[in-house]
């Protein structure tokens, strides 16, 4: 495979703006309002990327990856993947790290989101350091940078404000004060400043139909824990407090992005060399969100994929946008298992050379044309529930397999796995020509009638076509028909190999099967 070109020019950039430093800092943000998804995920691993590309130009540069938490932040709604809904209820509009964690295992809310991203991450042995925005705001660490919004508040509410409706002007301001009784912070509103003092009064009044102001009035300090502020002043705070000198994120933040550089050049800073990439999508091609808890979860992945296909699937353009979800899962990770056919570790910048940088571990060559896809085709179609059972059918439809032994028994037990979810939320295909029954019998004849030597994917499949033939059917039609009744699919692997890894007995037995339905 040729280099992959995007990590190595962003590395390029990221040298180029800071070329006498010799310590780096990349950020990559998480909002735990929800499970974390796969695009949490990207940015972790695709940064990750620009550092080891970083590494190949300059080996002495030091470079340390911030993962930070928004945890301070809002609960505006509920997610739907997420238990205990009637209790989140009572908390809408209270940060993230104060409202009581829904699955009853950490401490808070963000507690759990923060706990499942880390455990994600750790399972790579990624080397990263975890930020916490209720830890940072509750140490100091961000205090002189909200002092520094303070005393600029004029020059960062005229850039704001210029980004916002006219009616919402005269009310902003960069500071969301957390209400000392009710605990809220969407419900308050600035009512005053006190630059010389760092200070600012507040009214707890503004309800929605999720959350309902408590009427508290208070005078707070700017400093610590008694506020935070708005996201796209925060994230200015965040590179201006952390010296932050590389970002990337997605293109629905681009406005964002721009604000804030511009922010935090006011506050004294440095805006980060930025990377804008495309959003990920699900199968049917709207975006992944926290909320609705579409396309893959990080669990899924690990559940029922290799960790290397994810990373494989992240590596590709990032300025495309690209589709996951669990129906195309299967496509993934052949993709994946293709490219160790076709690569080596040795091609420099190749898939293979950031995989095993990322996994700090060899990266096998698999020699067997096996595929994943018919591995759990074979699953599905006859039931196995034992992953040792499902490599005996592999290895003896081809004895490579064997030189890769470990890595196909691990693609076996993904199967098994995959194909008992798949047996969960299977919908019903439809037979759409079922008077074409009977010729299964006739295939299962055919097919049986072959001698050992010559029972292989390539024979099997032109007698396949030779049954459509000799009964004047149209071969498009006759192959939906095969993969709708005994595969219960619109489409799937070339049904000669699949039932060249059957073996005779199980192909005969399957046919007669379904010819009985």
């Amino acid at each position: 495979m040729p280099a992959i070109p995007w990590p190595l020019n962003e590395a390029k950039r990221l040298l180029k703006a800071y070329p006498s430093q010799t310590t780096l800092r990349l950020e990559t943000g998480f909002g735990p309002s929800g499970l974390p998804h796969i695009g949490t995920f990207a940015e972790v691993a695709r940064t990750l990327c620009i550092c080891i590309a970083a590494k190949q130009y300059r080996p002495d540069i030091q470079l340390e990856l911030i993962v930070f938490s928004d945890d301070k932040d809002g609960l505006r709604s509920i997610p739907e993947n997420v238990p205990n809904a009637a209790m989140l209820k009572e908390h809408l509009g209270k940060p993230l790290s104060s409202i009581p964690d829904p699955f009853g295992e950490t401490q808070s809310y963000s507690g759990y989101m923060n706990k499942q991203l880390c455990l994600f991450l750790d399972s790579y042995g990624f080397d990263y350091t975890f930020c916490s925005s209720s830890k940072l705001y509750g140490e100091g660490k961000f205090d002189a940078g909200l002092q520094r919004i303070t005393e600029e508040y004029d020059t960062i509410k005229q850039l704001f404000t210029a980004t916002i409706s006219q009616e919402k002007r005269d009310s902003w301001s960069p500071f969301f004060p957390i209400c000392e009784q009710c605990g809220k912070i969407y419900t308050t509103k600035v009512t005053d400043i006190n630059k010389a003092n760092y200070e600012l009064s507040y009214s707890c009044e503004t309800s929605t139909d999720s959350y309902v102001a408590c009427g508290h009035k208070g005078t707070i300090p700017i400093t610590g824990t008694h506020v935070k502020v708005g996201w796209k002043v925060d994230w200015a705070l965040r590179w201006y407090i952390l010296n932050i000198n590389y970002e990337m994120y997605g293109k629905d933040l681009m406005e964002s992005a721009t604000l804030s550089a511009k922010i935090c050049r006011v506050l004294g800073g440095k805006a980060p060399v930025p990377y804008k990439y495309e959003m990920f999508l699900d199968a049917n091609g709207a975006k992944i969100s926290k909320k609705i808890g579409n396309g893959i979860s990080m669990e899924q992945w690990i559940n029922y994929a290799p960790l290397g296909a994810l990373l494989h699937f992240l590596l590709g353009n990032p300025n495309k946008a690209k589709k996951m979800g669990m129906s195309i899962l299967p496509r993934l990770i052949d993709d994946y298992v293709n490219a160790l056919r076709t690569d080596t570790e040795q091609e420099e910048y190749s898939a293979l050379f950031y995989l095993s940088k990322l996994q700090n571990q060899t990266i096998p060559v698999v020699k067997s044309q096996l595929s994943f896809a018919l591995l759990l085709n074979v699953a599905q179609s006859i039931a196995i529930n034992d992953a040792s059972l499902l490599y005996n059918y592999a290895l003896n439809y081809d004895a490579s397999v064997q030189e890769n032994e470990e890595f196909y028994k691990q693609l076996c037990g993904y199967a098994i796995k995959l194909a008992q979810y798949n047996q969960q939320y299977q919908e019903t295909v439809t037979v759409k020509n079922p008077q074409w029954l009977p010729l299964l019998k006739q295939a299962s004849q055919t097919i049986l009638a072959l001698p050992e030597s010559e029972f292989d994917g390539n024979t099997i499949q032109t007698l396949l076509f030779t049954v459509a033939k000799e009964n004047d059917l149209p071969i498009a039609d006759w192959f939906a028909f095969l993969y709708q009744s005994l595969l219960q699919q619109e489409q799937g692997p070339k049904l000669g190999y699949f039932f060249a890894i059957l073996g005779k007995e199980q192909t005969a037995a399957l046919l007669e099967q379904k010819n009985a339905c």
